[in-house]
């Protein structure tokens, strides 16, 4: 795991416990939510740059000189 990736859990895993009101016994869940929800916005950013790069791809090929 990254260390960007795994300080990105951990930040969201730590606000997750705050929201609960910062009790303990849920340190796991906490960290599987956190890191289901970092691995959606990496795969949302990766498709969003897949389309991009396909855009761009178009664009090139498709002058419209």
């Amino acid at each position: 795991m990254s260390d960007d990736r795994e300080e990105r859990i951990k930040a969201r895993a730590f606000e997750l416990w705050q929201q609960e009101g910062s009790l303990d016994g849920r340190t796991l869940g906490h960290w599987l939510q956190a890191e289901r929800e970092i691995q959606e916005e990496q795969a949302v950013e990766a498709r969003r740059r897949d389309q991009a790069d396909v855009v761009g791809l178009a664009a090139a090929h498709n002058p419209t000189h």
